[in-house]
């Protein structure tokens, strides 16, 4: 390899781990689910909010207008590619099994694709769904 090709790929390696950070630092903040698309149908929700509090912390909170409460469930971020996020609950304010009928999810881990993400949108799918979160 002559000294061309290993500046070159230097800098595609640079580029590439520039990249994974990006998504990662705009993911940063607090996004509220507005839709979730699944075979074509549109659900609007306003009451689901995911904090992506640092690197690896995670948080799902619920608003229950019903009883004017929320409930939360911290966990972990991982994101094994740029555009790759796998999410776990953690037993914390209560158990797993205690907030998963509160969600739509099946288990207590998700593995997400990142579709798009700017300063104002993020827009997730994992199992057969879209999700459409606005910046809050």
């Amino acid at each position: 390899m002559n000294n061309f090709q290993l500046s070159m790929l230097i800098v595609l390696c640079l580029f590439l781990t520039g990249c994974e950070k990006e998504v990662s630092d705009q993911l940063k903040g607090k996004w509220q689910l507005k839709t979730i698309e699944e075979s074509g149908q549109l659900t609007s929700v306003d009451t689901v909010w995911y904090n992506f509090q640092s690197e690896s912390l995670f948080m799902y909170q619920i608003y229950h207008p019903a009883v004017d409460t929320f409930s939360w469930l911290y966990g972990y971020k991982t994101q094994p590619e740029s555009n790759i996020i796998y999410l776990e609950f953690i037993n914390w304010t209560i158990t797993k099994e205690d907030f998963l009928p509160f969600t739509d999810w099946k288990e207590p881990a998700r593995t997400f694709t990142v579709d798009k993400i700017n300063r104002k949108q993020l827009v997730l799918r994992g199992d057969e769904k879209t999700y459409i979160f606005d910046r809050y």
